[in-house]
């Protein structure tokens, strides 16, 4: 943040008369809305900045003691003074709290890696703050409860220049800030699906052939058919049995030490039963890495596609991967579990464990992934579904399409993970 940018910005902020609302709308973005124009507050360590009157969606409702504080003391509140020095800018305001008066003051610091928003009180004493400090990691504490000390005067070196429309400079800087914190997030998602894309391409390459498996299945069958066949021929001393097989052909097969020779029989049967039972076990397996695949894929194609900022923090994957169901993709969106079948097993599971309040949703006729809100309120939020419905159309293999959303209770089970259902509202998505 330039010094002399934040000291124009004070200048117009001393014009304002109240502050109608306070709000962190992103982990590092606080909203002030003073009169009827938006100010936008970027703190990003390294990298802050103001934004005046841009569109930025809430991420979701942020509950922790400094919001509940900036809320509380801020929203609806009257603006007493405004001023700047340096990269810090400090807002004064007279708010009611329990038919009280209260002067408080926010401080934003605009200070590299310490770029903080910290609330007083008319004696300089923190209140909250959007990051505490502590002795350990610096010689200033910024706690609550604690006298805040001021920053050592620094010398400022930077070239100042006109800027004819002062709104319109912070949404362009806030439109290229924007997409490169928009590109840097996708290239960080897509690195980790990629992870995971290539370990499930080495385990399928490290997959025996299923034909393979059958064939050697099919010749220990038949070596255990021609070996009884030709028991009496067969001498302890023998290694091998050369006869012909029941087309006439030669055919030499390899003799184990056994106790019994009648159990040559058996030996070959069982090791003809186990390769048949691993190819079929290779198949399931090879369906079930496929899916996965499928899906991997499906989702890289949804962050590449997805252009909001807020949406991409949705879709994210945990950095950890929780120990649930490896058949269900879990999503977060604004505090509403949002599941995602990966595959029929997993549309399956859905289907069987969703409550009847649950709201489902599924692009209309085609093939794809049920989706299942967590809900036990009486309504979801239309946002909400918007989200939702995208991830619908995102792993049924589609760029757009039109997805079908009711509560559970209103959808049948047919077969599977085919269902009938009613009572069915329709949201039109393209990604």
């Amino acid at each position: 943040m330039k010094a002399f940018i934040l000291k124009k910005i004070a200048q117009n902020l001393k014009n304002y008369k109240y502050i109608k609302k306070a709000l962190r709308v992103d982990e590092n973005l606080i909203l002030m809305q003073f009169d009827k124009d938006r100010y936008y507050f970027d703190l990003t360590k390294g990298s802050g900045d103001i934004y005046i009157n841009i569109d930025y969606p809430l991420a979701h409702k942020f509950q922790a003691p400094f919001d509940i504080a900036l809320e509380n003391k801020f929203t609806k509140s009257k603006l007493l003074k405004v001023e700047s020095f340096e990269r810090i800018l400090e807002i004064t305001v007279k708010n009611k709290n329990l038919f009280k008066e209260e002067i408080v003051k926010i401080r934003f610091e605009f200070t590299g890696r310490y770029t903080n928003a910290i609330i007083l009180d008319e004696d300089n004493i923190i209140i909250e703050a959007l990051r505490h400090i502590s002795e350990n990691r610096s010689s200033r504490i910024v706690m609550p409860g604690l006298k805040l000390r001021e920053l050592p005067p620094f010398e400022i070196k930077e070239q100042e220049f006109e800027i004819d429309n002062l709104e319109e400079y912070t949404k362009n800087l806030y439109k290229k800030k924007y997409q490169n914190r928009l590109q840097q997030k996708k290239e960080t998602i897509i690195r980790r699906i990629d992870k995971k894309i290539k370990e499930i391409n080495k385990k399928l390459s490290k997959l025996d052939d299923e034909q393979k498996l059958l064939k050697k299945s099919a010749l220990y069958k038949k070596y255990a058919d021609i070996a009884m066949a030709n028991l009496y021929k067969i001498k302890p001393y023998m290694k091998k049995l050369e006869t012909y097989d029941f087309e006439g052909n030669e055919i030499t097969i390899p003799l184990p030490e056994l106790k019994n020779i009648n159990e040559i029989g058996n030996y070959y049967y069982n090791l003809s039963k186990k390769s048949k039972r691993k190819a079929e076990n290779i198949h399931i397996e090879k369906g079930h890495l496929n899916s996965q695949l499928e899906f991997l894929e499906n989702y890289k194609k949804l962050i590449e596609k997805t252009q909001d900022l807020g949406s991409l923090n949705y879709y994210k994957p945990p950095k950890k991967e929780k120990s649930t169901d490896e058949n269900i993709a879990e999503f977060f969106i604004d505090n509403y579990k949002v599941l995602v079948g990966k595959n029929e097993k997993g549309n399956i599971k859905l289907l069987k464990n969703a409550n009847a309040n649950d709201l489902w949703l599924h692009i209309r006729n085609y093939p794809g992934s049920h989706v299942i809100i967590k809900n036990n309120k009486l309504s979801v939020p239309q946002s909400i579904i918007e989200e939702a419905a995208k991830l619908a159309v995102a792993f049924s293999k589609k760029n757009e399409g039109e997805v079908d959303y009711t509560k559970r209770k209103f959808v049948r089970v047919k077969e599977g993970a085919n269902v009938e259902y009613g009572k069915y509202s329709t949201i039109k998505v393209k990604l």
